[in-house]
């Protein structure tokens, strides 16, 4: 079970709808780092233009970053890409051998062009996450992004209810990638672990919607890679709520299918890496493992 879910949450709580200022977020993630869940945690994610401010916080709030056991940084890029990989470089240089290592780096692209494009100028050392756009095709970009030896990324929602995929569309992705042997991360909207109708930001008078789970998705993802049935992985992706997913000891059930825990972490290991939230807390505390499994 516990890997089934270990380094599963991006932290990324510097982004909507919790868009928290850098010192609360550094607190935040040096806090779970240390608690009972760690086990669970994954990158802290952070623009690659905010990085010279994620170091002043560091050392502004005097947080341990042992060189043993480093602080892991994903930098998301966005459009001046020499400037920032400049500025990724630099903090690197700054923090080699200090506890802070980026070794990650996120860039959205809309085309292949772009792609090998970018590709070219992303040195292979980092693990390059490509987004891959809202509304596909996915076939020829996630073949292209696994030709360049880089991981997709798939956005799975929003603060608005346009920017959540349709099932179709996001059962797409999922078979392109797990058809095509590219492994991915996903990223927004998926920080509850079953799919169900939440708010959509963290206000009182939110709007509603509906969102995927984790849960859903790595169900989803195990089943494609087992049979490729697509038209069962989008009803995966559709099961609404706990009752729809039964655990136990061996694994999880659901519509008819079981899937032992050493099958969900192999899905884990060849497909779905991780997925960023800017909620630690919220989908593992509403995961609800047993005691014994941290």
């Amino acid at each position: 079970m516990r890997a089934a879910f270990a380094s599963l949450v991006d932290y990324a709580g510097l982004f909507p709808p919790a868009a928290l200022g850098m010192a609360d977020a550094v607190r935040e993630y040096d806090r779970e780092r240390r608690g009972p869940d760690r086990w669970m945690l994954g990158r802290f994610i952070v623009a690659a233009s905010r990085l010279e401010e994620l170091g002043t916080a560091i050392e502004s709030e005097g947080l341990s970053t042992p060189r043993h056991d480093p602080w892991r940084v994903s930098a998301v890029m966005g459009v001046h890409l020499p400037d920032e990989l400049s500025r990724v470089n630099a903090f690197r240089a700054a923090w080699e051998g200090r506890g802070v290592t980026v070794d990650a780096l996120e860039y959205k692209v809309s085309s292949v062009g772009q792609l090998l494009t970018v590709a070219e100028q992303i040195p292979p050392a980092y693990q390059r996450f490509f987004e891959v756009p809202h509304e596909g095709p996915y076939g020829p970009l996630v073949a292209a992004i696994g030709r360049v030896g880089a991981f997709a990324k798939v956005r799975t929602g929003g603060t608005t209810a346009d920017l959540f995929p349709a099932p179709e569309q996001l059962t797409a992705f999922l078979i392109a990638a797990t058809g095509q042997g590219v492994r991915f991360k996903a990223t927004a909207g998926l920080h509850h672990p079953y799919r169900g109708e939440y708010r959509l930001t963290y206000a009182p008078e939110a709007e509603r919607g509906w969102m995927y789970g984790f849960v859903n998705l790595l169900v989803a993802t195990a089943l494609l890679l087992r049979s490729g049935d697509g038209e069962t992985a989008q009803a995966i992706l559709e099961a609404v709520g706990p009752e729809a997913f039964e655990r136990d000891d061996a694994g999880i059930r659901a519509l008819g299918h079981h899937f032992p825990w050493d099958e969900l972490a192999r899905a884990r290991d060849r497909a779905f890496t991780s997925f960023g939230s800017c909620s630690f807390r919220e989908p593992v505390d509403e995961l609800g493992l047993p005691e014994q499994v941290a």
